[in-house]
C-alpha cells in the first residue's frame, strides 16, 4: 500500500521542525532540559557528527519521496539535495548568532554528505 503524499510531507515537516529545534537551542544546560537539548550538550562530538549525516540523509530521502509528483527523477533528487543542503547551511549560519553555539563549514559538509547518502538510498528504494 502506498503512503499518501500528505503523510510524506508531514513526516518531512516533522523532521525539519526537529532539526530547527535542535539547531536553535542555546548551549546552556539547565534542570528540566529536553532530549533535544541533551543531544546538543551531552552527546559526544563524534555522535553529533554522525547525527548530522544520518538526519540530513533522512531529510533528503524524505524530500525525494515527498516530491514524487515531480516527473523527472533527477529534478526531484536535485531539489531534495538543494533543499537539504540549504536548510543545513542556513541553520549552521543561524547558530553563529545563538549563545554558546557555533556553526561550521565542516557541519555543512557533513549535512551535504548525509543528503547525498540519503539520495543514494532513495535511488535504490524509491
Amino acid at each position: 500500500m502506498a503512503v499518501p503524499l500528505h503523510y510524506r510531507w508531514l513526516a518531512t515537516a516533522l523532521l525539519v521542525a526537529a532539526l530547527v529545534a535542535v539547531s536553535v537551542v542555546p548551549a546552556r544546560s539547565q534542570p528540566g532540559d529536553t532530549v533535544f537539548e541533551w543531544l546538543v550538550w551531552v552527546a559526544p562530538m563524534p555522535l553529533q557528527k554522525v547525527m548530522h549525516v544520518l538526519l540530513y540523509g533522512l531529510l533528503a530521502f524524505l524530500l525525494a519521496w515527498a516530491l514524487e509528483n515531480v516527473e523527472s527523477r533527477w529534478t526531484r533528487y536535485a531539489l531534495a539535495l538543494a533543499l537539504s543542503v540549504s536548510l543545513g547551511a542556513v541553520l549552521e549560519g543561524l547558530q553563529t548568532r545563538i549563545p554558546g553555539r557555533f556553526g561550521t563549514l565542516g557541519d555543512v559538509l557533513l549535512n551535504g554528505g548525509g543528503a547525498l547518502l540519503g539520495l543514494a538510498l532513495a535511488l535504490v528504494l524509491l
